[in-house]
């Protein structure tokens, strides 16, 4: 065979194998999602794609607050993912979405945990900490972050905000603000979901809150009453509603399965449902922190992908 031949036939394999949308006759999906299921989704997408290759979804990824709004303009998309469960409940009040049930069609949960620099150098171990005289704290602004608004509610639960607000010395509009403000120990502690903190393990501590004081939020996932691909788009959803689809929200640290909340949002079954993931998230930030730390399904769980890639990640200037 002549070179040239098998260079064409090489270049042809290739294609074949990036997945989405590189066939003829593709069909394409528009999936609206809130930012911070990205590397889930994105994940995600890899064997839906290998399993319908001539399929191609193009992801919109925004805040939450966003997406009423775009979709009221232009009815267009086929599925809805977004940050909190109030978002889509009001894409269901607006008749944007047909069936919807609370029960089955909830993939995962953010959950909220405590950070601090690496060495935690304010010794913050609990919410009234936060609270204590010369620390500084980073908080969420509720006008622009979801995170902002949990702030609020629990340190107004614990009879802790008016303090903590003084000792306030960042105000974030998203929540990597806050991430980057522990890393970079401009503050001394901050409450994130668990998903954000596990990006940063080399760099801050991981300090689970009281199980009351765990804010649990649902993440919901719908087809569009306008979805030009129905079929398609409830195949995706039922890969992400799958025990696989819920097995990648775990490997990023989002709590799976059913969590028992109260009136306000906060874990109500005394940590049942999120002691492992807490236990994993711990262990996982001292793996980075210290190469003899043995990183095993038994020690860190399904967070072991995170940490093996954070382990091979070569910094600049390193």
């Amino acid at each position: 065979m002549r070179p040239d031949t098998i260079t064409l036939l090489a270049i042809g394999l290739l294609l074949a194998c990036l997945g989405c949308g590189r066939e003829e006759g593709e069909k394409t999906m528009l999936f609206h999602a809130g930012a911070g299921q990205r590397s889930s989704l994105d994940e995600i997408k890899e064997p839906f794609c290998q399993r319908h290759p001539s399929v191609k979804v193009n992801f919109a990824y925004k805040g939450s607050g966003y997406f009423i709004a775009d979709i009221t303009r232009s009815h267009e998309g086929d599925l809805y993912m977004p940050g909190e469960e109030f978002y889509l409940l009001q894409a269901v009040e607006r008749g944007f979405v047909t069936d919807y049930d609370p029960e089955r069609d909830i993939a995962a949960y953010f959950i909220t945990v405590i950070i601090t620099p690496r060495g935690n150098p304010a010794h913050v171990q609990k919410l009234e900490d936060f609270a204590r005289p010369g620390v500084k704290v980073g908080l969420g602004n509720p006008k622009a972050c979801a995170i902002g608004l949990w702030h609020e509610k629990t340190f107004r639960k614990a009879g802790l905000w008016d303090q903590v607000q003084k000792n306030a010395t960042v105000s974030a509009k998203c929540i990597p603000e806050l991430g980057n403000a522990a890393q970079q120990k401009l503050i001394d502690a901050t409450i994130v979901w668990a998903t954000t903190a596990v990006l940063y393990l080399r760099d801050v501590e991981i300090i689970p809150l009281e199980p009351s004081y765990r804010g649990v939020v649902r993440l919901p996932v719908a087809v569009l009453k306008f979805s030009k691909q129905p079929r398609l788009a409830q195949m995706l959803k039922d890969l992400i509603l799958s025990d696989e689809g819920k097995a990648i929200f775990l490997s990023h640290a989002y709590a799976v399965g059913h969590i028992g909340r109260d009136a306000d949002g906060f874990e109500a079954d005394g940590g049942k449902a999120t002691d492992q993931l807490m236990t994993w998230l711990v262990n996982a930030a001292k793996a980075m922190k210290d190469e003899a730390f043995e990183a095993n399904s038994a020690t860190v769980g399904p967070l072991i992908k995170e940490v093996v890639r954070q382990r091979k990640t070569v910094r600049a200037g390193n």
